[in-house]
């Protein structure tokens, strides 16, 4: 029997008009529109994949590109693996390595930092010069002024110190526990009084650097770490 025109507002019929025709008619709409329905969610569920995919990748590249502590974690561990042989080279002469290598370190992270796509702000950026400045001047006023045994520790102090405000700039965990490596491993072996000092510091700062920088590129891309 026919009846009236009717919006209903619950279960399948939510989407379905009821005019005045048979009931297979009425079937064969309502489960039309639910097909409609069907596809359109599968559509709107294809474009919310599609968006979060994009927002990961977004993500990465964001992370990536803000995490600049690992180039001078790199330049450092090269540095300091490279004064053993150089050392030998020289006869040991620890403060014409450091002469040398501690301004060009300094030139090629000033070039890295200067050529970013993504610069710091800029209170921390001048944080960061002006720390770099001072490691530099440092270095060369004691290598000027204070030689011997006492500029066997120079280098690895300035490390230390350097990278330590670094952490705090960049809010870097690795490069934070790098520099207290390094400070601790200066303690242990200027109280222990061993031999080799250039040796065990030359190992153990080494091995820390590459290890931050190791994290800081899995922290900037957490895919290069199951790649």
């Amino acid at each position: 029997m026919p009846r009236r025109s009717a919006r209903r507002r619950s279960g399948c019929l939510r989407n379905c008009t009821v005019t005045e025709y048979p009931l297979t008619a009425f079937t064969l709409r309502c489960k039309a529109n639910g097909m409609n329905s069907s596809s359109h969610g599968a559509r709107d569920a294809d474009h919310a994949r599609d968006l979060i995919t994009d927002i990961d990748q977004w993500s990465r590249q964001g992370r990536r590109l803000s995490s600049p502590a690992w180039f001078p974690l790199l330049v450092v561990s090269v540095a300091v693996f490279a004064a053993l042989p150089f050392a030998l080279l020289l006869g040991g002469n620890a403060a014409g390595y450091w002469a040398v290598v501690a301004p060009l370190s300094a030139v090629v992270t000033g070039w890295y930092f200067a050529t970013r796509r993504v610069q710091l702000p800029f209170v921390r950026g001048t944080i960061v010069l002006v720390t770099g400045v001072v490691m530099l001047l440092v270095v060369a006023a004691f290598l000027l002024w204070f030689a011997g045994d006492s500029a066997d520790f120079l280098p690895w102090i300035v490390i230390a110190c350097g990278f330590g405000i670094f952490a705090l700039v960049w809010r870097s965990v690795p490069t934070a526990f790098f520099a207290a490596s390094t400070a601790v491993a200066i303690v242990v072996v200027a109280l222990g009084g061993w031999g080799n000092v250039g040796v065990i510091m030359t190992l153990v700062v080494g091995v820390g650097a590459v290890a931050a920088a190791m994290v800081e590129l899995a922290q900037a891309d957490p895919g290069r770490a199951h790649a």
